[in-house]
């Protein structure tokens, strides 16, 4: 005896109903909630930012202030932007760190480095003229203890917030070139140059100057990898 098979007519019908709902999910229920959470993410970000940047920036503008009285910082403004200016305007600055380390060594505080070299402003000209002359620049140079504005600048690792601090500023010519800058009390000048961080003795020096939260906020220190995952992407995932 043979059974024929006869395909129920219901079964076409359940599998579209079975289908239904997930179709719907995908069509209608998944992108809607998508677009959804990532709208709240973005208000939320946005709230965050507008709530939270006056209050950074007033700390940073603190701590800023507090830093320029414990910090002298060096600068010296190129002739030009032409290459050969730029390039003897470096040679300077090498010669001027050479001149003044040793006539700053037993200083210990930001007063006490200010009074000597006001005291050797006009041997900083000279010195400074002179290193021109070495390499046949002949438009002279400038030394001032004066007040300078700086960006965000990186030394090794530790990072200055922009703003205004007092400065060895050396002018060369017409000064209308671009800035090299460093620290020099306590002298990071040699950072830039040598190290990609600075060193312990220096770090060390630095933090004798500041408090512990004003240390703290200039260094930069390594942060664990994060790696942030949503639930529902991960259910997503799986069901599909």
């Amino acid at each position: 005896m043979r059974f024929v098979h006869f395909p129920n007519p219901n079964m076409h019908e359940i599998s579209n109903r079975e289908c239904f709902p997930k179709k719907l999910f995908i069509s209608y229920i998944l992108p809607f909630a998508l677009a959804f959470l990532i709208t709240l993410y973005a208000l939320f970000g946005a709230f965050v930012s507008f709530a939270g940047s006056p209050a950074v920036k007033q700390n940073q503008a603190l701590l800023q202030e507090d830093l320029a009285k414990q910090l002298l910082r060096f600068h010296i403004l190129g002739n030009s932007d032409s290459e050969e200016d730029q390039d003897v305007k470096l040679y300077v600055k090498e010669g001027l760190m050479t001149y003044l380390i040793p006539l700053l060594e037993d200083c210990t505080d930001k007063e006490s480095t200010i009074n000597v070299l006001m005291d050797h402003l006009i041997d900083i000209e000279k010195e400074a003229s002179r290193l021109l002359a070495m390499k046949g620049y002949y438009y002279g140079a400038s030394a001032a203890i004066d007040k300078s504005t700086f960006p965000i600048k990186v030394y090794g690792d530790i990072t200055l917030p922009a703003g205004e601090y007092d400065a060895l500023k050396i002018k060369l010519g017409k000064a209308q070139g671009r800035n090299w800058w460093c620290i020099l009390f306590p002298n990071l000048c040699f950072v830039d140059a040598t190290y990609s961080v600075v060193p312990e003795v220096s770090k060390q020096q630095l933090k004798s100057l500041l408090t512990e939260e004003e240390y703290t906020a200039i260094i930069k220190e390594e942060k664990p990898n994060v790696v942030v995952k949503f639930k529902l992407w991960d259910y997503l995932s799986k069901l599909f």
